[in-house]
């Protein structure tokens, strides 16, 4: 995770952001109560239609089912422009309740996108179960490739688009990690007088 003030790379087990001394306790009392989000798709400001809203879902379920252990939430919504949005992010990610009890610290791999469509501002935030995996900078790659479509109002385009790099990068880290502890991820089949 990093200071949404700072961007300075924050340790799980650190209290506090070392430049800003922004802390977990500290955001509810810069930004209020935490408003009630549902997980998975909250989409409040209905930019979506029906029938987007059933495919986004289809989707987003068909990541999971490839990546049980991944939640992925998506919320859309006005927010003040008082402060940085990746604060916002930081707030809702660790203070709305979306992740399950028992999803702290490496164990937590939810991804949680926000856009404000107001602002034209999105983001998109992981547990530190997958940091290791999907760094800031790749992340930050994802909306870039996505951005057109938002600026367009194409919000599933743009959805996909995410989901659709997420899903890649995640698959290739689980390749990679299997190859790393000697797991074989390719089948080489040999034919033998003829037969498999």
């Amino acid at each position: 995770m990093r200071c949404p003030y700072f961007h300075k790379a924050l340790e799980e087990s650190s209290a506090e952001c070392p430049s800003c001394k922004l802390t977990l306790s500290r955001a509810p009392a810069l930004l209020g109560p935490v408003p009630r989000f549902a997980p998975g798709l909250d989409e409040a400001l209905r930019v979506l239609e029906k029938r987007d809203v059933k495919k986004l879902g289809e989707r987003i379920d068909e990541m999971q089912r490839r990546f049980p252990q991944v939640k992925m939430h998506i919320i859309v919504r006005d927010f003040p422009s008082n402060h940085p949005f990746d604060l916002f992010l930081f707030w809702i990610f660790n203070h709305a309740g979306l992740s399950e009890e028992s999803h702290k610290g490496g164990e937590n791999r939810d991804i949680l996108l926000v856009i404000d469509p107001s602002q034209t501002r999105c983001g998109l935030i992981v547990g530190y179960g997958l940091e290791p995996f999907l760094r800031d900078e790749t992340l930050d790659h994802l909306l870039e490739l996505a951005e057109p479509a938002f600026r367009d109002q194409r919000w599933l385009d743009g959805f996909i688009t995410i989901i659709d790099g997420l899903d890649q990068l995640l698959e290739s880290a689980a390749i990679d990690l299997a190859e790393a502890m000697g797991v074989p991820t390719q089948q080489s089949i040999t034919p033998v007088d003829g037969e498999y």
